[in-house]
């Protein structure tokens, strides 16, 4: 009897083994992490190069390690079993206050933030030199680490990388005024929702009062909008590394007071040669999409010329920017009616030869996530 009881555990044991190899290479078809916003490991190429130089065996542990069967589940379960041992952080995820979830840091060498920030000073001076440098800003956006320090778990070191950046950008400008760093301004509001707590991103309202900041600099007017939720089913970025969050968060919108225009802007759109038109500035369709940050804009472009129904003032605004400006465009429709949008990590080529067909531009905005922007590999396009 026991022999036989040992048999069966046996012959369990490698159905189980053999069930879920079989269902892990069959389901490997998969070729795209929604939820990790990632491209999955493809299976390996089997010839005699790959498996004599060892490349099928650890291409074969990729695969599997991205497709096993009930992977996001498992992910879930470790965090959880971390979570409860009074762990810190998972995947390089810190666990937060008040359900907070803040990624480490990704430290940018010496070398490539003096590179990028060479890149970007030597473009901005010389947009100052053609058009005054009262019109010329750089905006940085600090992480949520730098403003919502009192969020961050007890001993979690917070870098120090951007205030070196910044000294050594602010140095390299002709006109120290161009700057425009909204750490002190944030973390006045750090008690506020001015940062998502499951993505990387800041909210909307966060990005109004950076806003607010940068329309002071170019002493432009300030017009009122009420703000308006628009889903509170959003799981962000963060989420996706872990599949852990406390809460889900909330996207909102600021919409213009009664008696203005509504924000439906023509926008025109281009990614390395393939063009599309969108006819707001708004995707509602993100909304029942896994990413729902992309109801701004429907995601990024490598240009997008933004035509706004706010104003009628002739002013042109050329933004440089990353994905957290997205959801500063519908604030600046009101003071601009044409907004050229450009993001080097999808342009392709040269910012110059992309803004050689405009006419007049009044004013020129460098807005960039800290952090992503010492990281940045694509500033050679401001060249």
């Amino acid at each position: 009897m026991e022999r036989k009881c040992k048999i069966i555990t046996i012959a369990l044991f490698m159905i189980i083994l053999c069930g879920v190899g079989l269902f892990t290479v069959l389901g490997g078809g998969k070729k795209y992490s929604v939820f990790e916003k990632r491209e999955l490991a493809p299976f390996p190429k089997t010839n005699v190069k790959t498996i004599t130089k060892a490349k099928f065996q650890s291409g074969l542990d990729n695969f599997l390690n991205d497709h096993v069967v009930f992977r996001d589940q498992c992910i879930y379960t470790t965090t959880m079993v971390d979570k409860m041992m009074g762990r810190a952080e998972k995947a390089d995820v810190y666990f937060g206050k008040d359900g907070y979830l803040i990624e480490k840091s990704i430290k940018a060498t010496h070398k490539k933030i003096k590179e990028n920030v060479d890149y970007l000073s030597t473009f901005v001076n010389m947009a100052a030199d053609s058009m005054g440098s009262k019109n010329v800003k750089v905006v940085l956006i600090p992480n949520k680490e730098n403003v919502l320090t009192d969020k961050m778990p007890k001993y979690a070191p917070v870098s120090d990388d951007n205030i070196k950046m910044k000294a050594m950008l602010w140095e390299s400008l002709k006109d120290k005024n161009m700057l425009v760093d909204l750490t002190k301004p944030l973390q006045k509001h750090k008690d506020e929702y001015i940062y998502y707590k499951t993505d990387h991103h800041w909210t909307s309202l966060g990005a109004k009062y950076g806003f607010q900041e940068m329309m002071k600099s170019l002493k432009q007017k300030i017009h009122k909008r009420t703000p308006k939720v628009v889903t509170d089913q959003f799981l962000g970025t963060t989420y996706n590394k872990i599949h852990y969050a406390t809460q889900k968060d909330i996207i909102t919108r600021y919409d213009e007071d009664e008696g203005l225009p509504k924000d439906t802007c023509g926008v025109d759109t281009e990614t390395t040669g393939e063009k599309r038109e969108l006819k707001d500035i708004y995707d509602k369709g993100a909304l029942k999409r896994e990413d729902k940050y992309e109801y701004f804009m429907g995601g990024n472009y490598g240009i997008a010329s933004i035509h706004s129904h706010n104003t009628t003032n002739g002013k042109t605004l050329v933004l440089i920017k990353d994905s957290f400006a997205n959801c500063m465009v519908p604030f600046l429709t009101d003071n601009y009616e044409e907004i050229i949008m450009i993001d080097p990590r999808y342009l392709g080529g040269s910012i110059m030869e992309a803004l050689s067909n405009v006419e007049k531009i009044d004013t020129m905005i460098v807005l960039f996530n800290e952090e992503k922007f010492m990281n940045n590999t694509d500033l050679w396009v401001l060249g």
